[in-house]
């Protein structure tokens, strides 16, 4: 197996990623430089196309971070555009139920453990590299549900029973939001659910992803004691914001500074 994110899943050892919403390659070969694990292109959210999600896919390639797509829904069309353009793994939004989770995979996998197309595209060199093995391209292909429903709750032993669904990722807003409690990540309902997605993930034996907003030791910390080990540590975005308040905010306590004492 050449994925090393669907073995780590697999094997459930922690895996570090970063999301990517900045529709140029710059972000990405920046995360793959500084040796995160895999990166996923955000093309729910953000506005990134298709030939910009190339793009990125080949500034990831370039220092052997896995791409992952985050695909707008569970849908054949995206599933099978993301991995003809070279997507190594897949997250899936809003998997609520088992049969979801199932065309997922089916869509993700050739025949005939899947029905994805054959066909000249990115992933096998426009042609150069067809014809090896369907069984051993399936084998590189991560599926990643993410759970972000109250629905999906309430049938995640069958969706994560599925086989090829090689790990779960939590949504915490989208997830709160179901219970009419959006961004009270305390609530009741919130702790019940956020419990019972990890023990599904512990019963079911997959690998438990969380998005961390903010990746400092103690939240690391807590997350991987709690049983996650598929962690993104935040986003493009986030990033450049966060460094350039902090250089704008130093500097203008420089400036205040030296005009108070002139």
């Amino acid at each position: 197996m050449q994925n090393k994110l669907r073995q780590a899943l697999l094997d459930n050892r922690p895996s570090l990623g970063a999301w990517i919403q900045i529709a140029q390659p710059a972000p990405a070969e920046i995360f793959a430089r500084l040796g995160f694990d895999w990166a996923a292109v955000d093309i729910e959210h953000g506005v990134i196309d298709l030939e910009s999600l190339t793009h990125i896919f080949r500034a990831l390639d370039r220092f052997g971070c896995v791409p992952v797509a985050r695909l707008p829904y569970c849908d054949p069309i995206w599933i099978k555009r993301s991995l003809d353009a070279g997507a190594q793994a897949l997250i899936v939004p809003m998997v609520n139920t088992a049969g979801q989770a199932q065309l997922a995979v089916d869509e993700s996998k050739y025949p005939p453990q899947g029905r994805r197309g054959f066909a000249f595209c990115r992933a096998n060199l426009y042609g150069l590299d067809f014809g090896r093995p369907a069984e051993e391209l399936n084998d590189e292909i991560a599926v990643i549900v993410q759970i972000e429903h109250k629905d999906a709750i309430a049938n995640l032993d069958a969706i994560l029973s599925i086989a090829g669904v090689d790990g779960a990722f939590l949504g915490p807003y989208d997830l709160s939001g179901s219970y009419g409690r959006s961004g009270d990540f305390d609530s009741p309902e919130m702790t019940a659910a956020v419990k019972a997605f990890l023990d599904a993930c512990r019963r079911n034996n997959k690998a438990a992803g969380l998005y961390v907003p903010n990746p400092g030791e103690q939240f690391i910390r807590r997350y991987l004691a709690e049983g996650y080990s598929f962690l993104s540590l935040g986003v493009d975005t986030a990033f450049l914001a966060s460094a350039a308040r902090e250089a704008l905010e130093t500097a203008r306590s420089c400036v205040t500074a030296i005009s108070e004492t002139a």
